[in-house]
């Protein structure tokens, strides 16, 4: 999502279906741009430690700041 310039800003577990084997993102009014909000980097890092939190109860720990973190610079530098 953030290649194509979207960032949830509501992400949680209740916002991904899994369908045909692959996660599906809904539930998208509140979505920003991240080259159009200040707050966006902030955003990212929530979604993706309210996802981390999730399989956290399920024994899969991800480091959330790390993951948020390296998504956001690669973002940044145009890797994505």
């Amino acid at each position: 999502m953030l290649r194509e310039n979207v960032i949830h800003a509501d992400l949680s577990p209740y916002n991904v279906l899994y369908a045909d084997g692959l996660p599906v993102i809904i539930d998208l009014p509140q979505a920003v741009d991240p080259r159009f909000n200040k707050a966006a980097q902030r955003l990212l890092q929530r979604d993706v430690k309210n996802i981390a939190s999730y399989f956290r109860r399920h024994g899969i720990t991800l480091d959330h700041e790390r993951w948020s973190d390296d998504l956001w610079r690669r973002f940044v530098l145009g890797e994505l």
